[in-house]
């Protein structure tokens, strides 16, 4: 029988979260929205494609962090197939603006994901991701996110304003820290906020972040919209109506109207 290499029993559990590093954490969890299909169509030029996508958009919006930091701490990342996780201990900010910059640029693929923020415990090295904050990014992933938007918890926002009340030492409540905020998120029918990605990445093109036009962005997002409206399956339908009424209240906002989705 081999040796037992490592014995949970044989440490305090107390200092179980300390040992495995884990510390609390702003997360986004991510996961592309019918990747399965696009697998199964068994076709190895798209795979290689869809791959050699994916990586490009992930190394650009890494690329693109230090112009949208606010700290000097880094983002982590974890990549599993179409899931993606991502964590920072303080830099709520450059996380909303590097999910943003990766759900526009998954447009450009043909693509739309589904995610959620939220704060909590998280312990992860080079082998292994694990803790209850993981488990709470999954769920609202998985059972409440359900559209192609990416949800925000309230765990997320609440830890955000305790981060900024650090950093402006001045009396700001929450409602105005959340009043401030209110271009990074929208309010959706079911009262969950989620990111408001098209909104953020306007704001990126006019300072020079973003390398495309708001209205090619528009454009392209209309256009992937339409095709998905053709789908015979319900609950495809379901997830690019969502998609349409998003969209066209961005256009009106932003006086696109020419490219508003109209259905049937």
């Amino acid at each position: 029988m081999p040796n037992i290499i490592f014995n949970v029993s044989d440490y305090d559990p107390e200092n179980l979260p300390e040992l495995f590093g884990m510390k609390k954490q702003f997360i986004a969890y991510l996961d592309i929205i019918g990747f399965e299909e696009k697998i199964n169509l068994r076709d190895t030029r798209m795979d290689l494609k869809l791959l050699h996508s994916i990586n490009d958009i992930i190394n650009h919006s890494k690329s693109i962090i230090p112009l949208i930091k606010n700290t000097d701490k880094e983002i982590q990342m974890k990549v599993f197939s179409d899931n993606f996780l991502f964590c920072t201990e303080d830099d709520y900010f450059a996380l909303l603006g590097l999910i943003s910059l990766i759900q526009s640029s998954f447009i450009e693929c043909d693509l739309f994901i589904r995610g959620s923020f939220c704060y909590g415990d998280l312990s992860y090295n080079n082998d292994f991701v694990y803790g209850k904050g993981l488990l709470e990014a999954y769920k609202l992933e998985s059972e409440i996110a359900i559209f192609p938007r990416v949800i925000i918890d309230d765990t997320f926002l609440i830890e955000a304003h305790n981060k900024y009340v650090l950093l402006n030492p001045r009396d700001v409540s929450y409602d105005s820290f959340i009043e401030n905020m209110i271009d990074y998120f929208c309010t959706d029918f079911d009262n969950n906020k989620f990111l408001n990605y098209l909104g953020i990445m306007g704001n990126y093109i006019i300072e020079g972040i973003s390398q495309y036009s708001f209205r090619d962005l528009l454009q392209k997002h209309s256009e992937n919209i339409r095709q998905g409206l053709q789908s015979t399956n319900k609950r495809i339908l379901q997830k690019y109506h969502w998609c349409r009424k998003y969209h066209n209240e961005i256009c009106e906002k932003n006086h696109h109207n020419d490219l508003q989705v109209n259905f049937p």
